[in-house]
């Protein structure tokens, strides 16, 4: 699949989601501050994740998620291993769509 076919799915998904305007979804937007997501809305991203991308993501794996996806904010040193609650929460923060393409682009050709 390629990355503009994903990010065109996810920000269709995610414009239902989050009830926005699909042209207001942009790979640099964040996802709590440009777009105004919540810790419900991140929950939900998990079951698009899986649904539309057909990625196995189990329930309890959210903090997981959070851990590899924060593998992509360079300012958090590739932030391998465990991460604090804190931390967590400045990982949720800090997401970016583009991010979550380039999770989404990893699991997929590692699944392939």
């Amino acid at each position: 699949m390629e990355r503009t076919e994903v990010f065109d799915r996810l920000r269709e998904q995610m414009a239902d989601m989050l009830e926005v305007d699909q042209d207001d979804i942009k790979e640099e937007s964040l996802l709590v501050d440009d777009l105004d997501a919540d810790s419900i809305d991140l929950l939900d991203l998990v079951l698009i994740l899986r649904e539309a991308f057909d990625l196995e993501i189990d329930d309890n794996e959210v903090k997981s998620l959070l851990v590899d996806l924060a593998r992509f904010l360079p300012e958090l040193g590739g932030a391998g291993g465990e991460l604090s609650d804190e931390r967590l929460v400045e990982v949720s923060r800090r997401l970016r769509v583009g991010m979550i393409v380039d999770f989404i682009m990893q699991r997929t050709q590692i699944a392939s």
